[in-house]
């Protein structure tokens, strides 16, 4: 997901000297701590010997569905994992270069790949996987250059923004800082309840207004220079014009919950995470050690394509090789984009004929009618060497308001080669680029970066005229590249996020759970699917018979805030 722009912690302590070490958890809509539950030694839930083996479907490889299955078969059941794709991950998605050894090859990343420490879910399995990382090459942290309507800035690291882009710092930093203290405030002092208060108030000012004119709002001494400007870098940081119709929220609660702060990249790709979770061998209540590798959970190149309920069972239709197939279980979990679960028939009646069983509540059909997803494009190329380490006056990173937007160049240990991620757009900037293929692409790229630093474009010579790239909106099977709310949108996400606790309520439980980052309250971000993850395998595990302890997610409050906004809040008086 593109971010507010980056703060890394020793600027957020200079900004706010009481903040210390504070980390802002659990995240600011729920307020549930997952990593209460979380532990290499218990079970998020305990299964019954004569349940030990039953079948749960999963819908998706990607982190969601991936750490649902991984913990269910902890549990002892035995997850059946459907992939419409030819790989595990999902939007994590990790393309290493050449044909190499893929432990010791380049990567491009071309879903996420940067990750705040602020995401203690994925931490946990990081640290429990033992997965690698180095800080992320964001602007301002490595010597960048900006480059805004044609005039050329150099910004050093460490040090305030140059040019026009200093005021504008400032200005944003005042506005964040009015905004965030007042959370972080009560939250220190570990006021749970204070913070919810904050919140909602919060809440009710800003359900109906979009990032636009909250700034306007908020920093009044903006005109449209200025608006201008941070729509095209930000504070030097990425531009976020494409974003300004977004909800204020979304981009709010980014900031409070700290998703801007030290920003880690996984060494040897994000994907890691999902593909280990696939292969740890893991006791079992049986008594055996096994993982889901070990009984080939996963099927690839299986597209789901709807869903029966009826008699308590929930049966999933899929295409293989072998052709249309269906299979039947107690309960399923559906962790995809929330357009791919359109496509899948979760927001139609399962039959024409009345009385026929529905899937799922209208409010959760409409909210997946109704949620958004944004695209994303990036293009990658690898380089013989680091050239940007072989010379002090190349910056590692380019942000510009031309079409390429920004720049990134990645160090990869394991590799001697370089790996430049000259393009990462999203939202329009992305959809701009949908007609013109790769290769030529690169080129324009390449030219552009030639305006703006012809020693460093000379550099940009890819290895094997190899040129990876993505456009989200247009790869099968996903429909856009993540979830970002529009005003208003927050009682769709709310219906969205709580959908699993249908399982506490018969009359409307089918079996069926939704996870994955587009059901969250951080969609773009893996801490998000695994979260919604978590979510569905404890209600999974609950519909088979299973047992869990009082605090597990199932102990969420949906009605924990009122989403309905300046109406809400002027009917409360």
């Amino acid at each position: 997901m593109p971010h507010i722009p980056h703060i890394d912690r020793a600027a957020l302590q200079k900004r706010n000297p009481g903040v210390g070490t504070f980390v802002a958890w659990p995240m600011i809509d729920s307020l549930y701590d997952y990593t209460a539950i979380l532990s290499d030694k218990t079970p998020i839930a305990t299964v019954p010997k004569a349940l030990w083996g039953t079948r749960v479907a999963v819908v998706g490889a990607g982190a969601a569905g991936m750490v649902a299955a991984y913990e269910l078969f902890r549990a002892g059941l035995d997850p059946v994992i459907y992939e419409a794709t030819g790989r595990i991950g999902g939007r994590n998605f990790s393309q290493p270069f050449g044909t190499g050894p893929a432990a010791a090859a380049p990567l491009a990343e071309l879903g996420a790949m940067r990750v705040p420490t602020s995401c203690k879910v994925f931490y946990y399995y990081a640290n429990l996987l033992k997965m690698k990382f180095s800080p992320f090459p964001d602007p301002g942290k490595v010597l960048t250059t900006l480059y805004y309507e044609n005039n050329r800035f150099t910004w050093q690291p460490g040090k305030p923004a140059p040019g026009p882009f200093a005021q504008i710092a400032t200005d944003f930093g005042n506005f964040a800082n009015g905004l965030t203290n007042p959370v972080w405030n009560p939250w220190k002092a570990g006021d749970l309840e204070g913070v919810r208060a904050v919140w909602q108030r919060y809440i009710d000012r800003y359900a109906n207004v979009s990032f636009l004119s909250a700034l306007a709002d908020g920093i009044p001494g903006w005109g449209p220079s200025e608006l201008n400007a941070f729509g095209a870098l930000g504070m030097g940081s990425g531009g976020f014009g494409p974003l300004y119709g977004v909800g204020f929220l979304e981009m709010l609660r980014v900031m409070v919950n700290q998703w801007e702060v030290d920003q880690q990249l996984p060494q040897f790709g994000i994907n890691q995470l999902t593909e280990q979770l696939y292969r740890r061998k893991v006791k079992r209540p049986d008594g055996s050690t096994s993982s889901l590798a070990d009984s080939n959970a996963v099927r690839l190149n299986t597209p789901v394509s709807g869903f029966d309920a009826g008699g308590g069972d929930v049966t999933v239709k899929f295409s293989s090789s072998s052709g249309p197939g269906k299979e039947t279980f107690k309960s399923a979990i559906v962790a995809t984009t929330s357009h791919a679960m359109a496509f899948m028939g979760l927001t139609r009646p399962t039959s024409s004929k009345a009385g026929a069983p529905t899937l799922l509540d209208t409010s959760v059909k409409a909210a997946l009618r109704n949620l958004p997803m944004m695209n994303s494009s990036k293009l990658f190329i690898r380089t013989k060497d680091k050239f940007w380490n072989n010379d002090a006056k190349l910056p590692q990173n380019i942000q510009t308001d031309e079409l390429l937007r920004g720049l990134y160049c990645i160090d990869y240990p394991q590799t001697d080669n370089g790996v430049v991620l000259i393009s990462y757009t999203w939202g329009d900037d992305s959809t701009r680029l949908l007609a013109c293929p790769p290769k030529e692409r690169f080129l324009v790229f390449k030219q552009i970066v030639a305006d703006i630093n012809p020693a460093f474009a000379k550099q940009l010579v890819p290895i094997d005229d190899e040129v990876v790239a993505i456009d989200w909106e247009t790869t099968d099977h996903y429909f856009g590249a993540f979830k970002l709310d529009q005003p208003g949108q927050e009682p769709d996400v709310q219906e969205a996020y709580y959908q699993f606790l249908d399982v506490l309520t018969p009359a409307s439980d089918r079996g069926i759970y939704l996870a994955g980052d587009s059901m969250s309250w951080a969609g773009g971000w893996t801490e998000g699917a695994l979260q919604t993850g978590l979510n569905a395998a404890a209600a999974a595990a609950k519909r088979i018979g299973a047992s869990l302890p009082a605090n597990s997610p199932l102990s969420q409050r949906k009605n924990l805030y009122d989403y309905g906004g300046s109406l809400a809040a002027a009917s409360r008086g």
